[in-house]
């Protein structure tokens, strides 16, 4: 429950087109802090987590850029994780399916770093036997 108004207060904040807006949700914020100071930490560190969680992932997309353009992600999802294409897509791009947003789990990201870095290997050995 204070997850859910938190969350909507944060919207709010972020929607607010004036100072004077800004001011209501942050009064509201406090009133909500007040009413039950534990509950609220809690919220607010849990979305802080989410937050950082998705920047994190985002990083991922980021980083690859044009890589993605340039490597078969159907190869990598099918050899290294027995995956589709979209399966892979959806967590480098911490898409949101069933309103939940998709990331890596360590185990993944591990794979998906070793992916890279075997595909690395090979092309480089490729590029010397050439």
């Amino acid at each position: 429950m204070m997850k859910k108004e938190l969350q909507a207060l944060a919207a709010r904040n972020r929607a607010a087109k004036t100072q004077k807006e800004r001011d209501k949700v942050a009064l509201e914020m406090e009133k909500l802090k007040n009413k039950d100071p534990k509950a609220f930490t809690e919220a607010l560190e849990n979305l802080i987590k989410t937050t950082a969680s998705r920047v994190e992932e985002l990083t991922i997309a980021d980083r690859m850029g044009e890589m993605t353009k340039m490597l078969s992600m159907a190869y990598i999802a099918r050899n290294y994780f027995g995956k589709s294409r979209s399966w892979l897509a959806h967590k480098i791009n911490g898409d949101v399916i069933n309103g939940k947003p998709v990331a890596f789990t360590e185990e993944e990201r591990q794979t998906f770093k070793h992916a890279l870095a075997d595909m690395s290997a090979q092309l480089g050995s490729l590029g010397v036997s050439l």
